[in-house]
Parts: structure tokens; sequence; C-alpha cells
């Protein structure tokens, strides 16, 4: 059986507040290229997504559009806070950008 419950000591990068399960993707804008990046939840200053073709380091930063249900994408800069097995990374959005209320469709 495959979780997503974190088991270990706390980490001060770890988000504190309440996360959302979710289920849609975003757009990694990197090198002049479109990537889609599916994200599987989300709290007000981060997000889980999957990413498992790239080799991600910590403290990289990844620029994502993400769609707003009835809105435009919103760009978000986030930093990459924890790798985990299976491709999944942590990011963790800068500039005070806040991330609750994002989700649904993404024009290609």
């Amino acid at each position: 059986m495959t979780t997503n419950r974190f088991w270990g000591p706390a980490n001060p990068d770890r988000r504190s507040v309440g996360r959302r399960t979710v289920d849609f993707y975003a757009i990694e804008l990197s090198h002049g290229g479109r990537y889609l990046r599916r994200i599987s939840n989300i709290s007000n200053n981060g997000l889980l997504l999957e990413d498992r073709l790239n080799a991600q380091r910590l403290g990289g930063i990844m620029e994502l559009e993400v769609p707003r249900p009835g809105g435009t994408p919103v760009r978000v800069k986030a930093e990459i806070v924890r790798i985990a097995r299976g491709g999944q990374l942590g990011l963790r959005a800068l500039d005070g950008q806040g991330l609750s209320g994002m989700g649904g469709t993404v024009d290609l």
C-alpha cells in the first residue's frame, strides 16, 4: 500500500498549514518550454508535484503557471524544499504568493 503520509522528524521547511488533496496539472516554464506537472496536494504556501523525468535539486527554483477556476492562470515561482522517492517534489511558493483556491483546467 502506498501512502502520502510523511513519517519522521519535523523539518522547518515543511508546510505547517493544512493541505488539501487535489488532482490537476500546472505548467512548468523552463528554457522556453512548457511542461505539464501533476499537482497532488496544495496548501496556502506550497504544493506537491510529480516530476519523474528530471533530476531536480533542493533549493532549485521552478516557475509554474497554476490554473484558477474560472480565471487566468497565476505565475508562481517556487523553491524545491523536498524531494521524495518516485519523483515527488515539495515546493514552497516564493514572494508571499498564496496558492489557496488554485486548481482547474489549463490551456496548452
